[in-house]
């Protein structure tokens, strides 16, 4: 009865432990929910706010363009021999827009991946994070068994030694 008493003292803070290692890869595996969705959150707003910048460039390269061509237009009424030059100058400005659409563009592709690579990486140090809470654990549970085993093996050596001690002084009388 007071080894089970013995045993159950020894055994109810491991329980302990366990539980609070147990409750703490729980909180932290709602913490990376959490942080997971908050940054799925913050990359489509971001996406979002890029491609709303990017609508709004087009718009405005849209107007620009039907205004230029107006100009274009009215300059060509009144003066002919400009007509070469205004057209060069159309093709580079066409051209320098176009490059800075997919300059914008590649910049969002490449914004896009770094945040998917972040965000690989924090998966990466999280997982690597549990499965060393999670090694540990097992350690200390070996140690907590082998701890076990030997106060019960120090108990036995104990318990046959006080029968060895007892046999001998039951002879002696």
């Amino acid at each position: 009865k007071e080894f089970k008493e013995a045993l159950r003292e020894t055994y109810e803070p491991l329980q302990e432990q366990i539980d609070a290692l147990i409750g703490r890869v729980e909180r932290l595996e709602k913490t990376m929910e959490e942080e997971k969705r908050d940054r799925e959150k913050e990359i489509q707003r971001a996406n979002k706010e890029i491609l709303d910048k990017f609508s709004e460039h087009v718009k405005q390269f849209e107007v620009e363009k039907v205004t230029r061509l107006q100009r274009e237009t009215q300059t060509l009424k009144r003066v002919g021999d400009e007509v070469f030059r205004i057209q060069q100058k159309i093709g580079s400005e066409r051209a320098a827009r176009e490059a800075a659409i997919i300059l914008m563009k590649d910049d969002f592709i490449q914004t896009t991946k770094s945040r998917e690579k972040a965000d690989e990486i924090f998966k990466g140090e999280m997982l690597r994070k549990m499965s060393a809470v999670e090694k540990d654990l097992e350690i200390e549970t070996r140690a907590r068994v082998a701890s076990e085993e030997q106060l019960v093996n120090a108990l036995n050596d104990y318990t046959r030694a006080l029968q060895d001690g007892l046999r001998i002084v039951n002879r002696a009388v």
